[in-house]
């Protein structure tokens, strides 16, 4: 249970425009939603700092919402950073803040350590990506800091204690299973999810799908997502002589990314790295076999075959599809309970 005097406050970069919005941080979402319908006594607001595009405050599932409108522009990062600072302010004299709770090791920890240092409020960050990389300025700016730091993984923890020395918490995220369609029997046979960067390394994909097509000629791919790699992508699906194997789909609604999910059998994985991967749990709940690299929230089970090279891989992946017959089934290794307790525990535990 949270105390029911507590004034939660979430600050993050970024947030869904409204109840439709199923694609902007999902994690982040389910998060809140299930939080906000557990404690519905619990006063609870979210200042977000870039997006979405808008001044007008809004309500998103009970939870007010302040928006800064940054719009990610570099000139306008000091003016925001000071607009939040003056809303927490405002928010702190008409209804006490207990607990500022920043997403990412960047702007809003570095505002929400700002205000905790003058307020005496407790302080909880949660590393959300690449932000616990060493080249992050915004590291140094939690030396000597009251904050509770929390990781979503093995690997993303060992990865914050390599680059900066700090010592976090594990909390992984977990998915709502009731979003989640009937499983059905595959009409994908290799599923790509995530944004065309250089980070997901889809280039690798389609060289492994390259392969595979030569023992699996009528092998069905598609990769879900859009981003600045996707000329590119497509140039190289035409080089390989792929179009009818491996189909972009651009990005889609949260909703029919799992409806695909429930029709596929292989999330085949090539990002170089993951802080979680949030597409890793909803891939293992709709049933699926994942191969990828040990990046993110990697478990040893079954169902999730961890390469250690662009060969293994392939090998992986060969075996999965060389069975005439599968059972899929439904895994949930993180439930959304764990985390809310481990975080409730968080927010009722004193500051150190």
């Amino acid at each position: 249970m949270i105390d029911k005097t507590h004034h939660l406050v979430f600050l993050t970069p970024g947030f869904p425009y409204g109840e439709k919005d199923s694609t902007t941080i999902p994690a982040l979402q389910e998060y809140l939603k299930t939080l906000r319908i557990q404690f519905p006594e619990v006063k609870m607001t979210v200042i977000t700092f870039q997006y979405p595009f808008q001044k007008e405050n809004y309500l998103w599932n009970g939870i007010n919402v302040i928006p800064l409108n940054g719009k990610n522009l570099r000139m306008k990062k000091i003016w925001i950073w000071k607009k939040a600072m003056s809303f927490l302010k405002k928010i702190h004299n008409q209804s006490l803040i207990t607990i500022i709770h920043s997403f990412w090791i960047g702007e809003c920890s570095l505002i929400g350590q700002k205000f905790s240092s003058q307020y005496g409020v407790k302080h909880i960050v949660t590393a959300m990506g690449q932000d616990v990389y060493k080249n992050n300025r915004y590291i140094k700016l939690l030396s000597n800091s009251n904050a509770s730091v929390i990781t979503l993984s093995k690997n993303h923890q060992k990865e914050l204690f390599k680059n900066s020395g700090f010592h976090s918490t594990i909390i992984p995220w977990s998915v709502d299973t009731k979003k989640f369609p009937d499983i059905s029997s595959n009409t994908i046979d290799i599923l790509g999810v995530g944004s065309l960067n250089e980070i997901k390394n889809y280039h690798l994909f389609i060289d492994i799908i390259d392969t595979l097509v030569r023992e699996f000629p009528n092998l069905t791919t598609e990769i879900i997502g859009d981003g600045k790699l996707r000329y590119s992508l497509e140039n190289y699906i035409k080089q390989k002589k792929l179009t009818n194997t491996i189909v972009l789909t651009g990005k889609l609604s949260r909703k029919n990314v799992l409806k695909k999910m429930a029709t596929a059998n292989v999330l085949l994985h090539t990002s170089s790295y993951e802080s979680f991967g949030y597409v890793f749990a909803e891939a293992l709940y709709s049933g699926m076999q994942i191969v990828s690299f040990d990046v993110g929230a990697t478990i040893d089970i079954p169902q999730w075959h961890i390469g250690n090279s662009n060969e293994e891989l392939v090998s992986f992946t060969t075996k999965i599809l060389s069975k005439s017959t599968q059972i899929k089934k439904r895994v949930l290794p993180w439930t959304k309970e764990d985390t809310i307790l481990a975080y409730t525990q968080l927010y009722n535990s004193r500051i150190s």
